[in-house]
């Protein structure tokens, strides 16, 4: 189930956190993965390196996803790499939590950049080498925080409602040829979110109002993203697929 037999897919974001399990998971299911990183190279250079254990291809590419021609630099290297992509997975994003009056412009610009247009972007120069590709298909990244709202972090909100929109908004614009669905995480451990899953009281809370008692793992994400990526999901566009353990039902 969920082969994806041979597609070359770019997953954004893939160094650290959800984007590394994705990119795993994907190489799991066959595909070739090109390994988008800003920073951290080593960190890339290993989930690479752990992708040719599992039998596939992989190779790193780097970009500042704010910046629109080093973006388009990057996905064009990636698609020239096998020539296509049958798949984009855009999970590079940052968290900005500061309380509503302590907001300034740097920490909204910088979210709303990231998490938003850094994401267009990367679909905007991926488009091409997706209609070179088999059955191509995009996933973003949302959060449970995109139609859930919460005390705190009204710019990272603000973003993944926008990048809920956007998915809705190309599922269409790119239809038939290229599905656009996003995955929406839940409350999950990774490095942007250190302080809140150490704080002992804070994890107790979220593990307290999740409907299956505990914070997720990025191992609980990538599944979904695998599977809207395959074939079996060929009729599923415009999806927002909430991964969240039950948070939203209380």
């Amino acid at each position: 189930m969920f082969d994806l037999g041979d597609s070359v897919i770019l997953v954004t974001g893939a160094s650290r956190g959800i984007g590394r399990a994705i990119a795993l998971e994907l190489a799991r299911g066959g595909a070739d993965v090109a390994v988008h990183y800003h920073t951290a190279t080593a960190a890339a250079e290993s989930v690479a390196a752990e992708i040719r254990t599992l039998g596939r291809e992989a190779r790193t590419f780097s970009a500042d996803v704010v910046d629109r021609e080093r973006v388009q630099e990057m996905v064009r290297a990636a698609g020239e790499w096998k020539g296509r992509l049958d798949g984009l997975v855009t999970s590079a994003g940052i968290y900005r939590g500061p309380p509503f009056e302590e907001v300034g412009l740097e920490e909204w610009d910088e979210t709303l950049r990231t998490n938003l247009a850094g994401t267009f972007w990367a679909i905007q120069a991926a488009v091409p080498w997706l209609r070179r590709g088999r059955h191509p298909s995009v996933v973003t990244i949302s959060s449970v925080l995109g139609s859930h709202a919460a005390i705190g972090g009204a710019p990272y909100q603000t973003s993944k409602a926008a990048v809920e929109q956007m998915t809705r908004a190309l599922a269409l614009e790119l239809a038939p040829d290229i599905r656009v669905n996003s995955v929406a995480p839940g409350f999950v451990r990774t490095d942007i979110n250190r302080a809140a899953h150490e704080d002992p009281e804070f994890h107790r809370t979220v593990a307290r109002a999740t409907a299956l008692g505990r914070w997720g793992e990025p191992e609980d994400i990538a599944p979904a993203v695998r599977y809207l990526l395959s074939r079996e999901a060929d009729w599923v566009t415009g999806l927002v697929l909430g991964i969240d353990g039950g948070i939203p039902l209380r």
